[in-house]
């Protein structure tokens, strides 16, 4: 198993558990683990909290049928470069579920859909009216 699976099957069963201790478990080094981390916190696969403590998103039950589909249709537009869009279908992601591993990681999605779209088309400054001559 590669260091992600063991990570996440790690934090399924012990969650709030700091780089050090995963490490130890999945018997990695922490600074592998951290690294692994950082790939799985900006996929939103795991989150933390002010602590520095991880947890894995929980896994979707039947409960969160539109949440899944919520997700699908934001992905779909993520696919199509469509990020503003996708941006706020993930907003309606987050508040379609009350879990909050499901809640972290569509705002993690959100947030790189926004980034996404202010590097493709950032906003326009604001232009200020030019004083007008006056002509003689």
């Amino acid at each position: 198993m590669n260091t992600d699976t063991l990570i996440l099957m790690h934090l399924m069963l012990h969650t709030g558990q700091k780089p050090g201790q995963i490490a130890v478990a999945i018997e990695r080094t922490v600074s592998t683990v951290k690294i692994a981390l950082k790939s799985l916190l900006s996929s939103g696969d795991v989150w933390h909290d002010a602590e520095a403590r991880y947890y894995a998103s929980e896994p979707v039950g039947d409960c969160d049928e539109q949440y899944v589909t919520l997700c699908d249709k934001a992905i779909n537009l993520q696919d199509r470069n469509l990020w503003n869009r996708a941006a706020r279908v993930w907003l309606e992601a987050h508040d379609a579920t009350n879990r909050p591993g499901l809640r972290q990681k569509a705002i993690v999605h959100r947030a790189m859909c926004i980034k996404h779209a202010n590097r493709v088309a950032p906003k326009a400054e604001m232009d200020f009216p030019l004083k007008s001559r006056k002509r003689g």
